[in-house]
């Protein structure tokens, strides 16, 4: 493979810029090239980079796509009146804190960037002098390798001097006058990654939202690209997917042989999804529920090894009566009974049991002490409003009932005046009548 002309050769110094990435701009540039994929386009995948740059250190938050031309040699470029007004738009978006433009991403070769991302990376330095290049790798996303990092790669440029016309050949002395040529060239950054808690519950809500969704057919062609990189749950743990044709042939075969001896199994297992009639919260609740079991098992088969470890000491080891080496030859002569301890693993054993008291409190009965005070609280405040409401409550028996007694005393005095009276004096008694039913109805209304 040639070398790259525009990789530098230069060692990085030791002070050269510090990256730090979060995952939020990795979902949307991936989303991004997933989308572009799927519905054959054929432009520039190329987008903007926003941040914080403090000194040497340079932080990669959001990102956003960006409209590109061709120019009249066949270049990319950016639409620089379009880009202008968007990075002021995005400039007001992310006031607090205050992001802005630190660099590009694009579709970059394994071997770094080449002449077609020179033009746009020329636009961004007028933006920024330090833009870097955030490269995303097609080749290692499309044939992945198990225990390789993101496929991705940043870049920075600096300008360095051209010795591309130096040969082996001695040359003729000539004044330093004229000037040297400069070109732009790249030197990869090592990068580190950062999470934040909104990001945290993005990642979340995108882990579950993947693990219910299903492929339609529209989408089957670039799901067959990107099956390796894609986490499949199968109800014991999290699994890389393997080579499609290589699992498509098998399940064929499997499918076949199996209807040909038990076709109702096969004809309940196609037609049956137990999951047909869950929504869309049920379906997260029970995938959240699969994994926190799926990680209990796994902790349970990791402390049922380590129990089997200590079982297989040899006794005399394990009370403290026998050295390592002794330890050692009593294990190979017992023919496989015994294992040989390892001083290594045990210290590791105690420094795992040792942490599992962080996580469970060092004073119990203080801890129950405050538990217990704190629900004598929540109950005393929940009497003392329920004490407020009852003091509200005779409130208002008490006006009522002393609006009845009010009425009761006019009614004995003006039924007490009409009593006693004779003759024509024996009708003023009925004169009351009208103002003893008016108290009457006020009484039975407030009753």
């Amino acid at each position: 493979m040639t070398a790259n002309s525009l990789i530098s050769a230069q060692k990085p110094a030791d002070t050269g810029l510090q990256v730090a990435l979060h995952p939020l701009p990795i979902l949307e540039i991936s989303d991004y090239i997933a989308r572009s994929y799927q519905r054959g386009y054929k432009g520039a995948i190329v987008g903007a980079l926003l941040g914080q740059q403090n000194g040497r250190e340079i932080t990669i938050e959001h990102s956003f796509t960006c409209r590109t031309e061709k120019n009249a040699a066949g270049f990319y470029e950016l639409d620089e009146s379009w880009f202008q007004s968007r990075i002021e738009q995005m400039r007001l978006v992310h006031k607090s804190p205050p992001l802005d433009l630190v660099g590009w991403y694009a579709l970059v070769p394994k071997s770094g960037p080449n002449e077609l991302h020179l033009p746009i990376h020329r636009q961004f330095i007028n933006h920024n002098e330090s833009s870097i290049l955030l490269g995303f790798h097609v080749d290692d996303i499309l044939h992945p390798v198990a225990g390789d990092p993101l496929p991705l790669s940043i870049y920075e440029s600096n300008m360095e001097a051209d010795d591309s016309d130096a040969s082996g050949e001695d040359k003729e002395m000539r004044d330093s006058e004229a000037p040297t040529k400069m070109v732009l060239k790249f030197r990869e950054l090592p990068y580190t990654t950062e999470t934040g808690e909104a990001e945290m519950i993005a990642m979340q809500f995108v882990r579950e939202g993947g693990a219910n969704a299903t492929a339609t057919a529209s989408e089957k062609r670039i799901l067959d690209q990107f099956d390796q990189k894609i986490s499949v749950d199968e109800g014991k743990g999290k699994r890389r997917a393997v080579e499609t044709t290589t699992t498509t042939t098998t399940t064929t075969t499997t499918t076949s042989s199996t209807s040909k001896t038990a076709p109702s199994n096969t004809s309940t297992t196609t037609t049956t999804n137990i999951d047909a009639n869950l929504t869309k919260a049920e379906s997260e609740y029970m995938s959240a529920l699969q994994a926190k079991s799926n990680a209990i098992k796994m902790m349970k088969s990791r402390v049922d090894l380590v129990v089997a470890y200590l079982q297989k000491l040899p006794p005399a080891f394990a009370a403290g009566k026998q050295t390592l080496a002794d330890a050692a030859a009593d294990a190979r002569a017992s023919g496989g009974r015994y294992t040989t301890p390892s001083n290594n693993i045990l210290r590791q054993i105690q420094a795992l049991a040792t942490n599992i008291e962080l996580a469970m409190p060092a004073q119990k009965t203080t801890l129950q002490k405050e538990i217990l005070q704190e629900t004598n609280d929540v109950h005393l405040v929940e009497l003392i409003a329920d004490l407020l409401a009852s003091v509200g409550d005779v409130r208002e028996v008490g006006k009522k009932f002393a609006v009845v007694e009010t009425a009761r005393f006019h009614k004995s005095r003006l039924v007490g005046g009409g009593g006693p009276g004779s003759g024509g004096g024996g009708g003023g008694g009925g004169q009351f009548d009208g103002y003893t039913a008016e108290l009457e109805r006020r009484e039975s209304e407030l009753i």
